[in-house]
Formats: C-alpha cells, structure tokens, sequence
C-alpha cells in the first residue's frame, strides 16, 4: 500500500476489491457487529438466524486472512455473545497457533444488572499469522506507578527519581516510575466513552481513539497500512493517520461514511474513495 483507501460498501466487497488488487495490510482490527438483535440506526445488528451471523463472519475472517500480510495480525473485539463461537472459527481460519492472545477491555460504565452480575467488559481475540509478525509490548507503555506492587519498598534517588525497590540474593532491584512498563492481557486503564467525552461523533457503539492507539503502536510500524473493515466513525483511520500509519477503511452505512469522511477531513487526512 502506498497511500489510504476508505470504501463506501460492506466488509466482503471491499475485502474481494482488496484481493483482485493483489493489496495487503500488516495489521488488522475488526469490531463487527456483535449479534445484539438491535437497530442501532446506523447500522442493523438483527441476523435471520444464527448460522447466517457465523456463516458472514467466516467469509469476512477468510476475507482478512487473504487481505493480511503473511506476518500479518488481526485483532477482533466482541462480547460474551459471540466470543466463544468465533474464538473457535478464528482457530479454524487463522490456526491454533497463530493465537496470541484474549485480551480484557474491562471498562466503567452505568448501569447495574438485577439477575447476573453487570458486564463491564468485551473481548478483543488477538492472532498473529506468523511467528516473524511485528509485536512490541511496550509500544504503548503504562506507568510503571500504576503497575508497581506493594511489596516493594519506596525511595528516591539522587536525582529525585522516585522508584519501587526489591531485594533479590542480596541485590536490590529498582523500578523507577517514570519508566514505562508493558500492559497485561487486561486493559483497565482505558475508559469507555462517557455521554459529553469531546471525542464522541454520535455514532453508536464508538470505541476511544485509546483503545485503538494501543493496538496500532504494539502491532504496527511506521509507514504500515492498517485494515478495517466495519470502520464505523472512522476511529482506527483516525488513530492510524495520527500514528504515521496508512488505513484501509470500509463501511456499508451512510451515516458511517458521512462520519468518517468528517473525521479525517478535520484531522488533514488524504485517501482516495473506492
């Protein structure tokens, strides 16, 4: 790829486009419709049927294995409605061992449950198609401060440097807090979008520009092109024209498009329509 492309159709036409081009991406998010039975108003999320949910998410994860790199990675974000079904199917597609991770985005919302306990997370099913595929742990890095245990002894250094300190075989091990440290398979540190957050568009179901930020900066370099494919309000385009990263978008819905093409617009972003 050498500049961005947005396609005004569904996930499987763009996808068939992407491979009649012969064009791939390095990386790839997907946050598909998660078999909620609602009319959101910007996009339909109501299936016939179950076997016609899961029979459109294997042509499009197919789809995705072809429009990849062959170091390629993808990254799908669900709920507990679909999680297990499709952890199954991407095993199937992607293979087992191409799995990496299931990653927690537990977040903080409002509401309570009367019968089950809330749920306050989704789940994001990270693969990887090869071994060689690009992966930095610290590319978006939390605060060590946040991530120290309490076990550890407090100091500061000469310079004023604060850290967490543990003695191990008589040697003292420092941990200082202005260093980063890598997250785990559990984001809490990114909140969910509050109603006045000054980054919502006022389409449904937007993910934060942080979210995607961390994806992109830990499964991307510089200069490599980033796919979505149900790329609502734009917001991987967005966070990937921001990190230097090209993208490959795709949305059927009308008001997907007139939102997305706003969003980068404000932000200077160039690419051509398909």
């Amino acid at each position: 790829m050498e500049h961005n492309v947005y396609y005004a159709c569904g996930a499987e036409e763009a996808l068939n486009d992407l491979a009649r081009r012969g064009e791939r991406a390095q990386l790839c998010y997907l946050d598909p419709p998660f078999w909620t039975g609602r009319d959101f108003g910007a996009y339909d999320d109501r299936f016939s049927s179950p076997n016609e949910y899961y029979d459109s998410m294997a042509r499009i994860l197919q789809g995705v294995k072809g429009a990849l790199d062959e170091n390629g990675s993808v990254f799908v974000h669900i709920d507990e409605r679909v999680h297990a079904h499709l952890r199954l199917m991407m095993d199937e597609i992607f293979g087992e061992r191409a799995f990496r991770n299931e990653i927690i985005w537990a977040y903080r919302s409002g509401g309570r449950a009367r019968t089950h306990f809330s749920r306050k997370h989704d789940t994001i099913l990270y693969y990887a198609l090869s071994d060689k595929a690009f992966f930095d742990p610290l590319g978006d890095p939390l605060p060590r401060k946040l991530a120290r245990g309490n076990h550890m002894r407090r100091g500061t250094d000469a310079d004023g440097r604060e850290y967490s300190a543990i003695l191990s075989a008589g040697k003292e091990y420092r941990y200082y807090d202005d260093e980063g440290v890598a997250p785990s398979d559990v984001w809490d540190d990114i909140p969910h979008l509050q109603q006045r957050d000054p980054e919502r568009t006022g389409y449904p179901t937007q993910k934060p520009e942080k979210l995607l930020r961390r994806v992109i900066l830990c499964a991307s370099r510089p200069g490599d092109a980033v796919l979505d494919v149900f790329s609502g309000s734009g917001t991987t385009l967005a966070a990937a024209h921001k990190l230097g990263r090209l993208f490959i978008g795709a949305d059927r819905s009308p008001e997907a498009q007139r939102t997305t093409r706003a969003r980068l617009k404000e932000i200077g972003a160039e690419w051509e329509e398909r």
